[in-house]
């Protein structure tokens, strides 16, 4: 049988992802605001059949503007929403409208987030604060959802497969504690068949509310 997968995200690692993981995957890269209750029902596939139960969703929702180092100081109400309030939102809302789906697969969720929260990244306050904000989400769904046969769990990846390379190099500067350990990072498809393998009730059916860092080993705090 298939496994049904919906990744939703445009740009990097969503687009990178989609290209790995393997099964019937669907893509949606809607803006934050666009996202209600509804949307995961709306979806359709290809051949405009609704989804009718998901085996893994895999979340890497981030728009632009929270991708743009940018000042806190000058950053205005609409701005802080727009980079961290609006898509935080949508995981949530996408979360919800998933659950009913997941719950009929007993299946995943996985949500993708960059390494910047743990230490912090000048003017990248909000990317931050959403990443944390994800992260939480993540472990609150294990553990709300645990009984209804759902997982959860949040992968954290190296800045580079999020920003821009003008701007990867001031965020691993404020987050590298060392040089990757590895001598370079994880590929796409690594990071998509550990995804696969946090879904697979078989391997990892014991394992939810998990926060792995998959950075090639530049950050191993104790």
């Amino acid at each position: 049988m298939s496994r049904d997968v919906l990744v939703v995200g445009g740009g990097d690692p969503a687009a990178a992802l989609t290209t790995e993981l393997s099964g019937d995957v669907l893509v949606a890269d809607p803006e934050p605001a666009d996202v209600d209750d509804g949307f995961v029902d709306g979806l359709t596939r290809g051949d405009g059949t609704p989804i009718d139960g998901l085996d893994l969703v895999v979340h890497a929702l981030f728009p632009e503007q929270s991708r743009t180092p940018a000042r806190l100081d000058e950053m205005t109400a609409g701005d802080w929403a727009a980079a961290c309030d609006d898509p935080l939102e949508a995981a949530i809302r996408v979360a919800r409208g998933a659950h009913r789906h997941l719950a009929a697969r007993r299946g995943t969720m996985v949500v993708c987030v960059p390494l910047v929260g743990a230490a912090g990244a000048a003017n990248l306050v909000a990317l931050s604060a959403l990443a944390e904000g994800l992260r939480v989400l993540a472990r609150s769904l294990a553990r709300s959802w645990g009984s209804d046969g759902i997982r959860a769990h949040a992968v954290t990846l190296h800045p580079s497969m999020f920003l821009s390379p003008e701007h990867t190099a001031a965020a691993v500067d404020a987050t590298a504690l060392h040089d990757a350990a590895l001598g370079r990072l994880p590929s796409a498809a690594e990071v998509a068949a550990v995804i696969e393998a946090l879904a697979d009730s078989r391997t990892a059916g014991g394992l939810t509310g998990a926060s792995l860092v998959m950075d090639g080993g530049t950050w191993m705090a104790g």
